[in-house]
C-alpha cells in the first residue's frame, strides 16, 4: 500500500500554491507577494492551470495572493477545485474581508481549509494583521465557517510577548 501511494505522488506535485491575484489591501513590511494595482488573474487562465495541475496528479490546491478574497471569482474558483476533485482545497488570507456573507459563499463553494495570518496583538510599523484588527472576523469564522481554520503568523513582525496572546486567543 505504501509503495502504491509513494509511486503515485513520486513525480507529480503534491500540493500546489496558486497565486490568484497579486493585489493586496495591506503592505506588510516583510511581504514581497503583493502590489496595489494588478488585475486579478482571469478565471479562464486559472481554470486552465487547475486542469493542468489535476492532469499532473496534484493532490491539493492552496489559493494565495496578494489577498485571494479580492478576486471577484473566488467562490467560483473553489467550486472548480471541488469539481476537479482535488482532495484538499484551501486558501491563505489576511482575513480583513471575511464577513458572514463571504464565509457562507466559501462554505457553499466547498472550501476545506483557510489559513489566517495573525502576527501580533497591536498594529505596528511592520504589520496590520493583528488581533485588534481581526477579532470581529475571527468570531465570524468561528460562527459561520464549515471549513477548517488555522492561524499562522510571522515571528518578528510583532513584539515576542504578543505571540502568546495570539496563541491563547486562537485556541
Amino acid at each position: 500500500m505504501a509503495q502504491t501511494l509513494f509511486s503515485r505522488f513520486r513525480y507529480s506535485p503534491f500540493l500546489a500554491q496558486m497565486v490568484v491575484i497579486r493585489r493586496c489591501n495591506l503592505a506588510c513590511g516583510y511581504c514581497s507577494e503583493f502590489d496595489k494595482t494588478s488585475d486579478p488573474v482571469p478565471f479562464e487562465t486559472l481554470e486552465k492551470r487547475l486542469e493542468k495541475l489535476k492532469e499532473l496528479g496534484t493532490f491539493g490546491i492552496s489559493l494565495t495572493g496578494g489577498e485571494p478574497t479580492l478576486h471577484p471569482d473566488l467562490p467560483r474558483l473553489i467550486r472548480k477545485c471541488r469539481d476537479l476533485r482535488f482532495l484538499r482545497t484551501g486558501m491563505i488570507s489576511n482575513g480583513f474581508f471575511l464577513k458572514p456573507e463571504l464565509i457562507e459563499k466559501l462554505n457553499e463553494a466547498g472550501l476545506q481549509e483557510m489559513q489566517i495570518s495573525i502576527d501580533g496583538v497591536r498594529r505596528n510599523e511592520t504589520t496590520e494583521k493583528v488581533l485588534d484588527n481581526l477579532k470581529k472576523r475571527l468570531f465570524a469564522l468561528r460562527d459561520h465557517a464549515r471549513f477548517r481554520v488555522t492561524v499562522s503568523g510571522v515571528i518578528g513582525a510583532a513584539p515576542p510577548n504578543e505571540a502568546e496572546e495570539v496563541v491563547a486567543f486562537a485556541r
